[in-house]
């Protein structure tokens, strides 16, 4: 029987035939409530199912997730042939996004879980930071992060196990390891991977990881963040901010002075001096002078594309030192780290 693609499959809903949990082989049922399809003149009839996902979730696999059964009794697809279909979380789909341009420290209350990729991260000695997350099961965060209260030659398996993690409203998560970017005293990155994969909801989601650069001078992006407010304290609040991003070689002015290497000088009206190099970008105050502050670290520079109506992470917060006394912001690109984020993931 042909059913169009989408349909139920009344057979085995009926009984007629069933899959069996452990493979893909139907066996035959009889069940007298289903009627069976009219046979017609030089016709037959071919049994077919489609696999869908659940909501929040989508096929991963190659194909178009219909299965026929053939003369075998197993259930085959043209493109995979008998191996079954797996389902992966969407990413960058919020139920609820940022419609409006609104106003981390002293921004605007995230009320109806716009960015639900935003997780919040503690240390051993209760300072708050960020996280991003990019799967089921793997975050994005900072190594300055990680190193919280840690001295830089602590091992990555004696770190994970003081952190605390929390994704969505408050739901605590279990961390499995910690792995640094290889070269992270100029690449501020590292990536946490869970015990479990987290089911994906209206209020959990990953964020897209950038198959393209979209980091140019005057884009805007939205970060959120857990950190500290305009009264310097935490916040107990996710807020967001709207940023643009900045030009390069005048952000290295302001910071080091020259975008000559030779006549560079640390001049960070902080007092903390920023990494700075290919693999950054950076990104200035919003029109009502709103920016991001300690605490935000780790949290996404997130980008909507429009022409695919996905959101994506441009960028990771490193510096969040400016705090409005200082006029840069300082993000890792993503697509400089994209090969070694799926290399990890892939062998972790």
């Amino acid at each position: 029987m042909r059913f169009a693609l989408g349909a139920v499959v009344a057979l085995l809903l009926c009984g007629q035939l069933f899959a069996a949990e452990t493979g893909n082989e139907a066996t035959d049922a009889t069940d007298d409530s289903c009627p069976k399809p009219p046979e017609i003149p030089k016709g037959y009839v071919e049994h077919m199912v489609r696999y869908h996902c659940q909501t929040y979730y989508k096929l991963r696999t190659a194909g178009d997730g219909v299965y026929t059964l053939d003369s075998n009794k197993q259930w085959t697809n043209k493109v995979t042939g008998e191996k079954l279909p797996e389902c992966e979380a969407v990413c960058g789909k919020p139920k609820n996004p940022v419609d409006q341009v609104q106003r981390i420290m002293g921004g605007s209350l995230d009320a109806k879980g716009s960015f639900p990729w935003q997780a919040k991260m503690i240390s051993h000695h209760n300072l708050t930071s960020g996280a991003t997350l990019i799967n089921e099961q793997w975050l994005l965060t900072t190594a300055k992060n990680l190193r919280l209260g840690h001295k830089n030659d602590t091992k990555a398996k004696d770190i994970a196990p003081t952190l605390r993690l929390y994704v969505g409203k408050k739901q605590e998560v279990e961390i499995e390891k910690v792995i640094f970017h290889p070269d992270n005293s100029t690449v501020d990155i590292g990536l946490i991977k869970l015990k479990q994969k987290v089911p994906v909801n209206e209020r959990v989601m990953p964020i897209c990881l950038p198959s393209k650069d979209y980091v140019n001078v005057g884009l805007v992006g939205y970060v959120s963040g857990w950190g500290r407010n305009a009264n310097l304290n935490f916040t107990e609040h996710l807020k967001y901010v709207m940023l643009p991003v900045a030009d390069q070689e005048k952000c290295v002015q302001y910071y080091e002075g020259s975008t000559v290497p030779e006549k560079k000088t640390p001049k960070s009206p902080v007092g903390v001096q920023p990494i700075l190099n290919e693999h950054t970008f950076c990104a200035g105050l919003s029109k009502y002078q709103e920016d991001t502050c300690y605490g935000d670290a780790g949290s996404a520079f997130a980008v909507h594309d429009k022409d695919d109506d996905t959101w994506y992470a441009a960028g990771i917060l490193s510096f969040d030192k400016s705090c409005r006394t200082a006029e840069y912001g300082v993000y890792v690109r993503v697509t400089s780290i994209l090969d070694w984020i799926q290399t990890t993931i892939a062998d972790n």
